[in-house]
């Protein structure tokens, strides 16, 4: 798909169950039900959605060696206070999904309406500023935005079993469940067809088959 223009909906909608956002060998990422949702309109055509309400994700960032598990699994619980996007050609939630109603709002911390639509709008303008322009997204690719403190964005960008997950203090790649690289503030873990190289703490790990 060519990104060429972003935008909002106005009409916001509400999860009637709980709902997967993609899950792979390594990632599940969930909403659940009740979080309120707004489309993302890509050149006005339906490509995604904006979820304020609860939800969560996980990403299996463990490396198994002859010494044990290195590394631990990255986990957020996602909650009204940071909205969260998603953009993918592949996902389709029409089916449990209802327009959302005053009490629906006020289930989740707004007044109204047009108070929901200022914070939703005020995260999707941050996120999508300088975004507008000529990018490549394969039609079956999910990519994740969660927002955090200080205006930053957690990114999480997969296409069936690889992905890419950055953060202000991580940064995980894997491939096919194969190949992963893992760095933290004071860890590099590198594993590979069954190899692993591991800087933990100054600590080096070296591991073949």
């Amino acid at each position: 798909m060519l990104l060429t223009y972003m935008k909002l909906s106005d009409q916001p909608q509400k999860l009637t169950q709980d709902a997967t956002l993609l899950q792979n060998q390594k990632c599940i990422v969930k909403a659940y039900a009740s979080t309120l949702t707004l489309p993302i309109l890509i050149d006005n055509t339906p490509s995604g959605h904006l979820f304020i309400g609860k939800g969560e994700f996980t990403i299996d960032a463990i490396i198994e060696t002859t010494r044990g598990a290195i590394g631990k699994p990255i986990t957020r619980t996602l909650s009204p206070d940071k909205p969260f996007l998603m953009i993918s050609e592949a996902h389709s939630l029409n089916k449990i999904l209802t327009p959302a109603s005053t009490q629906d709002y006020s289930d989740i911390g707004y007044k109204n309406k047009e108070e929901l639509l200022k914070t939703a709008n005020s995260t999707f303008d941050h996120f999508a500023h300088r975004r507008h322009g000529q990018h490549d997204i394969k039609p079956d690719a999910h990519i994740f935005a969660f927002a955090t403190e200080h205006d930053k964005w957690d990114i999480l960008v997969a296409k069936k079993d690889k992905l890419v997950y950055t953060s202000k203090h991580r940064v995980y790649v894997s491939r096919d469940n194969s190949e992963s690289v893992s760095v933290g503030p004071s860890e590099i873990l590198v594993a590979k067809k069954g190899k692993a190289v591991v800087i933990d703490k100054g600590n080096i790990l070296v591991e073949r088959d």
